[in-house]
């Protein structure tokens, strides 16, 4: 009989643990549109606050653990150092917000709740270096869970491109596939983030100027 191959292995994996990989998304959506509650009550007209979940895919799973291995490639010999575990954000929340000021205050009220005090933090940043959004990731120990969850808070525009641009040019076949490498996409990709983000700023001190009362009309 044939040797099984380390994909197979890592997809037999995934599905052991998907039901815990969707406890785990529950448990986080819920908690986190409970602590958000009175922030979306507040929201005035133009605000936004929307919580999303996803549990990680088990392809896109795979493409993740292989792209960390030299030659994006498993290595036969190390068939018991691969772990579909090992991944961070297998059950994901992303809060979108919008405008910034807001954002800043999600991000408070999740990270002064108790259970995510000790999370780690991992902020997604440009080329430049600039945060454009924050993530945290860790376990809920209370019951012992094996799988590492990930919330993220992340400016509503550049959130809403994200989803568009990870289908693009994350999950592309034939012609397309490698499409994320290519120089000048990856440049233009940054020079969209940059122009949301100015967008938002703007707005804010528009507002601030203005000095607009939550009942004005947009």
């Amino acid at each position: 009989m044939p040797e099984r191959k380390i994909e197979d292995l890592l997809r037999e994996k995934y599905f052991d643990y998907l039901p815990e990989i969707c406890r785990a998304v529950w448990q986080l959506e819920t908690e986190i549109r409970h602590l958000t509650l009175p922030i979306k009550r507040s929201l005035v007209h133009y605000e936004q606050l929307v919580v999303k979940s996803r549990v990680k895919e088990c392809e896109s799973a795979l493409k993740t653990l292989r792209s960390k291995e030299e030659g994006n490639t498993f290595d036969p010999e190390k068939a018991e150092h691969y772990s579909i575990l090992n991944l961070r954000d297998l059950a994901g929340v992303r809060v979108l917000v919008f405008p910034r000021g807001r954002l800043l205050e999600a991000d408070q009220i999740l990270r002064e709740y108790e259970p995510f005090k000790n999370w780690n933090s991992d902020p997604i940043k440009d080329a430049g270096g600039t945060e454009l959004a924050s993530t945290y990731h860790g376990f809920f120990q209370e019951d012992g869970g094996k799988v590492c969850a990930e919330y993220q808070v992340v400016p509503m525009l550049i959130g809403l491109f994200w989803e568009v641009e990870h289908s693009a040019m994350y999950k592309p076949i034939g012609w397309a596939k490698g499409i994320e490498n290519d120089p000048e996409m990856r440049n233009l990709r940054t020079g969209v983030e940059s122009s949301l983000s100015h967008f938002e700023e703007e707005f804010e001190r528009f507002v601030k100027r203005n000095s607009l009362p939550p009942s004005a009309e947009f």
